[in-house]
Protein backbone atom coordinates (compact mmCIF):
# COMPACT_ATOMS: atom_id res chain seq x y z
CA UNK A 1 0.00 0.00 0.00
CA UNK A 2 1.64 3.37 -0.56
CA UNK A 3 1.55 5.45 2.96
CA UNK A 4 1.47 8.37 0.85
CA UNK A 5 -1.90 8.28 -0.01
CA UNK A 6 -3.09 8.13 3.70
CA UNK A 7 -0.60 11.62 4.61
CA UNK A 8 -2.93 14.66 5.75
CA UNK A 9 -2.12 17.54 3.46
CA UNK A 10 -0.67 21.06 5.38
CA UNK A 11 -2.61 23.89 4.03
CA UNK A 12 -0.04 25.59 1.63
CA UNK A 13 0.80 29.56 3.25
CA UNK A 14 -0.69 32.38 0.78
CA UNK A 15 1.11 34.50 -1.33
CA UNK A 16 3.15 37.21 1.13
CA UNK A 17 2.84 35.17 4.06
CA UNK A 18 -1.23 35.54 4.31
CA UNK A 19 -2.52 32.18 6.20
CA UNK A 20 -6.10 31.23 6.82
CA UNK A 21 -7.68 32.27 9.65
CA UNK A 22 -5.58 34.68 12.22
CA UNK A 23 -2.64 32.14 12.02
CA UNK A 24 -0.66 34.86 9.54
CA UNK A 25 0.72 38.42 10.78
CA UNK A 26 0.19 40.10 7.32
CA UNK A 27 -3.49 40.59 7.71
CA UNK A 28 -3.24 42.46 11.29
CA UNK A 29 -0.67 45.30 9.87
CA UNK A 30 -2.54 48.23 8.53
CA UNK A 31 -0.52 48.57 4.81
CA UNK A 32 1.05 51.78 3.65
CA UNK A 33 -1.86 54.70 3.29
CA UNK A 34 -1.43 57.61 0.96
CA UNK A 35 -4.14 60.35 2.19
CA UNK A 36 -3.19 62.58 -0.72
CA UNK A 37 -6.42 62.83 -2.95
CA UNK A 38 -5.50 61.72 -6.71
CA UNK A 39 -8.00 62.01 -9.84
CA UNK A 40 -8.21 62.59 -13.95
CA UNK A 41 -10.78 64.80 -15.17
CA UNK A 42 -11.50 66.52 -18.57
CA UNK A 43 -12.75 70.03 -18.37
CA UNK A 44 -14.49 71.70 -21.39
CA UNK A 45 -14.32 75.55 -22.52
CA UNK A 46 -15.92 77.62 -25.39
CA UNK A 47 -14.56 80.89 -26.83
CA UNK A 48 -17.92 82.26 -28.05
CA UNK A 49 -17.12 84.87 -30.60
CA UNK A 50 -14.12 85.74 -29.16
CA UNK A 51 -11.13 84.91 -31.66
CA UNK A 52 -7.45 85.28 -31.29
CA UNK A 53 -4.56 83.75 -30.02
CA UNK A 54 -4.41 82.19 -26.41
CA UNK A 55 -1.10 81.20 -24.63
CA UNK A 56 -2.36 79.12 -21.13
CA UNK A 57 0.48 78.88 -18.52
CA UNK A 58 1.11 76.33 -15.10
CA UNK A 59 -1.20 79.25 -13.13
CA UNK A 60 -3.96 79.32 -15.02
CA UNK A 61 -4.24 75.37 -15.16
CA UNK A 62 -3.61 75.25 -11.42
CA UNK A 63 -6.81 78.27 -10.71
CA UNK A 64 -9.52 75.95 -13.02
CA UNK A 65 -11.58 75.22 -9.82
CA UNK A 66 -11.58 77.53 -7.00
CA UNK A 67 -13.30 78.25 -3.29
CA UNK A 68 -13.92 81.63 -2.49
CA UNK A 69 -13.61 81.99 1.29
CA UNK A 70 -14.80 85.64 1.07
CA UNK A 71 -16.35 87.62 -1.71
CA UNK A 72 -12.87 89.35 -2.74
CA UNK A 73 -10.43 86.04 -2.49
CA UNK A 74 -10.20 82.65 -3.52
CA UNK A 75 -7.99 79.91 -2.69
CA UNK A 76 -7.15 76.52 -5.49
CA UNK A 77 -9.04 73.39 -5.12
CA UNK A 78 -5.90 71.55 -6.76
CA UNK A 79 -2.13 71.43 -5.71
CA UNK A 80 -0.71 69.97 -8.76
CA UNK A 81 -1.71 69.16 -12.09
CA UNK A 82 -0.55 67.64 -15.29
CA UNK A 83 -1.51 67.57 -19.05
CA UNK A 84 -2.69 64.67 -20.26
CA UNK A 85 -4.78 65.59 -23.65
CA UNK A 86 -6.40 69.01 -25.44
CA UNK A 87 -8.90 68.04 -28.17
CA UNK A 88 -10.44 71.37 -30.09
CA UNK A 89 -13.25 72.00 -32.54
CA UNK A 90 -13.85 74.76 -34.55
CA UNK A 91 -17.24 75.27 -36.44
CA UNK A 92 -17.34 74.73 -40.42
CA UNK A 93 -17.62 78.24 -42.16
CA UNK A 94 -20.59 78.79 -44.71
CA UNK A 95 -20.32 77.43 -48.16
CA UNK A 96 -18.36 79.44 -50.58
CA UNK A 97 -16.92 81.09 -47.37
CA UNK A 98 -12.82 81.01 -46.84
CA UNK A 99 -11.84 78.44 -44.36
CA UNK A 100 -10.53 79.14 -40.92
CA UNK A 101 -7.65 77.56 -39.41
CA UNK A 102 -7.03 76.46 -35.84
CA UNK A 103 -3.70 75.85 -34.40
CA UNK A 104 -2.17 74.19 -31.07
CA UNK A 105 0.94 74.66 -30.07
CA UNK A 106 3.30 73.59 -27.21
CA UNK A 107 5.27 75.52 -25.66
CA UNK A 108 6.92 73.58 -23.14
CA UNK A 109 11.02 74.07 -22.12
CA UNK A 110 13.15 70.65 -23.25
CA UNK A 111 11.38 69.91 -26.30
CA UNK A 112 10.95 71.96 -30.12
CA UNK A 113 8.24 74.31 -30.71
CA UNK A 114 5.36 71.38 -31.98
CA UNK A 115 2.41 73.33 -33.69
CA UNK A 116 -0.59 71.14 -34.69
CA UNK A 117 -3.44 72.57 -37.47
CA UNK A 118 -6.07 71.76 -38.83
CA UNK A 119 -8.37 73.73 -41.31
CA UNK A 120 -12.26 73.79 -41.59
CA UNK A 121 -13.73 72.66 -45.45
CA UNK A 122 -17.31 72.99 -46.42
CA UNK A 123 -19.27 71.28 -43.98
CA UNK A 124 -16.60 69.32 -41.79
CA UNK A 125 -15.03 71.48 -38.72
CA UNK A 126 -11.65 71.66 -38.03
CA UNK A 127 -10.46 69.43 -35.21
CA UNK A 128 -6.95 68.56 -33.23
CA UNK A 129 -5.91 66.21 -30.96
CA UNK A 130 -3.06 65.89 -29.26
CA UNK A 131 -0.83 65.07 -25.94
CA UNK A 132 1.96 66.79 -24.83
CA UNK A 133 5.69 65.99 -27.21
CA UNK A 134 7.64 63.63 -24.85
CA UNK A 135 10.27 64.60 -22.66
CA UNK A 136 8.91 68.37 -23.02
CA UNK A 137 8.40 70.48 -20.04
CA UNK A 138 4.13 70.12 -21.17
CA UNK A 139 4.48 66.63 -19.50
CA UNK A 140 5.90 67.68 -16.15
CA UNK A 141 3.57 68.35 -13.24
CA UNK A 142 2.61 72.15 -12.16
CA UNK A 143 2.75 72.71 -8.59
CA UNK A 144 1.52 75.68 -6.75
CA UNK A 145 4.12 78.39 -6.57
CA UNK A 146 7.17 76.41 -8.94
CA UNK A 147 7.25 78.11 -12.47
CA UNK A 148 3.95 79.02 -12.31
CA UNK A 149 4.07 81.46 -14.78
CA UNK A 150 5.42 78.79 -17.58
CA UNK A 151 3.57 79.20 -20.96
CA UNK A 152 2.94 75.33 -21.45
CA UNK A 153 0.55 75.87 -24.79
CA UNK A 154 -0.61 78.63 -27.07
CA UNK A 155 -4.28 78.25 -28.96
CA UNK A 156 -5.04 80.19 -32.05
CA UNK A 157 -8.86 79.91 -31.67
CA UNK A 158 -11.83 81.39 -34.43
CA UNK A 159 -15.03 82.00 -32.89
CA UNK A 160 -17.22 79.33 -31.65
CA UNK A 161 -14.90 76.62 -30.58
CA UNK A 162 -14.88 74.15 -28.06
CA UNK A 163 -11.93 73.11 -26.07
CA UNK A 164 -11.23 70.01 -23.82
CA UNK A 165 -8.26 69.91 -21.62
CA UNK A 166 -7.84 66.62 -19.70
CA UNK A 167 -5.79 66.56 -16.75
CA UNK A 168 -4.69 65.13 -13.71
CA UNK A 169 -5.08 65.96 -10.35
CA UNK A 170 -3.48 66.20 -6.50
CA UNK A 171 -5.94 67.85 -4.70
CA UNK A 172 -4.83 70.49 -1.65
CA UNK A 173 -3.82 68.93 1.65
CA UNK A 174 -3.92 70.36 4.99
CA UNK A 175 -0.73 71.81 5.12
CA UNK A 176 -2.10 75.02 3.61
CA UNK A 177 -3.79 76.63 0.70
CA UNK A 178 -2.57 78.73 -2.40
CA UNK A 179 -4.61 81.88 -3.65
CA UNK A 180 -5.86 81.72 -6.47
CA UNK A 181 -7.16 84.50 -9.11
CA UNK A 182 -9.04 87.41 -7.09
CA UNK A 183 -12.59 87.71 -8.34
CA UNK A 184 -15.17 90.64 -7.17
CA UNK A 185 -18.58 89.73 -5.58
CA UNK A 186 -18.58 86.26 -5.98
CA UNK A 187 -20.74 84.25 -3.62
CA UNK A 188 -19.31 83.42 -0.06
CA UNK A 189 -18.56 79.73 0.21
CA UNK A 190 -19.08 78.89 -3.74
CA UNK A 191 -16.81 77.16 -6.27
CA UNK A 192 -15.89 78.61 -9.33
CA UNK A 193 -14.72 77.33 -12.23
CA UNK A 194 -12.07 80.16 -13.91
CA UNK A 195 -11.92 80.55 -17.09
CA UNK A 196 -9.02 78.61 -19.39
CA UNK A 197 -7.33 81.85 -20.12
CA UNK A 198 -7.40 82.78 -16.74
CA UNK A 199 -9.92 85.87 -14.94
CA UNK A 200 -8.50 88.97 -15.93
CA UNK A 201 -8.63 87.59 -19.83
CA UNK A 202 -11.98 85.72 -19.34
CA UNK A 203 -12.81 85.02 -22.84
CA UNK A 204 -12.34 80.75 -22.78
CA UNK A 205 -15.49 80.02 -20.25
CA UNK A 206 -16.02 77.10 -18.68
CA UNK A 207 -19.03 74.44 -18.86
CA UNK A 208 -21.27 73.33 -16.76
CA UNK A 209 -19.02 75.73 -13.58
CA UNK A 210 -20.41 78.74 -12.48
CA UNK A 211 -17.55 81.18 -13.87
CA UNK A 212 -15.63 83.51 -11.78
CA UNK A 213 -17.87 86.83 -11.36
Amino acid sequence: MNKGMNRKRTPRARRGGRQQGLGGSSNLIPPPFVPTISLNHKFRFTNGANTGAYAITRAQLLNLVLYTPTAVTSVRLFQGVRLRKIEIWANPTALGAPPTVLNLEWLGENGPSTLISDTTMGVRPAHVLSKPPARSSAQWWSQSGQQETDVLFSMLLPANCVIDVSLDLRLVETEGTTAGDVPAGAGVGQLYGDYLDGLTSGKLAPVAYNPLP
